[in-house]
């Protein structure tokens, strides 16, 4: 049940992110295909692989940038745009031959914007749910 609701999560922040940068003014800051009524199968197969991601690379990503978090706390909005990029990677290069799929991010300011929201997003997350 939480593995399930951890990709509804990753789905939605996905989803949030798209929300916030189209705008009327740049209405393909993020490019998600199929789009309209379809678009929730690339939110859910981009939960999925976000949840891949932050299992098996943000750690060893942190691992490695771990010198650097005393000096440099930026580093996780750098180790946050990684996995962002490593996911629109993915589903563009990988999984857009087999199913067709798309989620881009056009533009380094959008970029910026993205990773910005997705590390709050993300902050919010680990600070509701990941009680121990």
């Amino acid at each position: 049940m939480k593995i399930l609701f951890s990709i509804i999560l990753n789905a939605s922040i996905l989803f949030v992110i798209w929300y916030m940068l189209n705008t009327d003014t740049n209405p393909t800051a993020v490019v998600v295909l199929p789009d309209g009524i379809n678009a929730w199968k690339t939110y859910l197969l981009g939960g999925v692989i976000l949840g891949f991601l932050n299992i098996f690379v943000k750690p060893v990503l942190k691992l490695i940038g771990l010198p650097l978090f005393f000096i440099y706390p930026i580093i996780s909005l750098i180790i946050n745009a990684i996995i962002l990029w490593l996911l629109s990677q993915t589903i563009n290069n990988f999984l857009n031959t087999i199913t067709y799929m798309r989620f881009e991010i056009n533009g380094v300011f959008n970029f910026i914007i993205a990773v910005a929201i997705f590390t709050i997003l993300n902050i919010v997350y680990s600070l509701l749910f990941n009680k121990k």
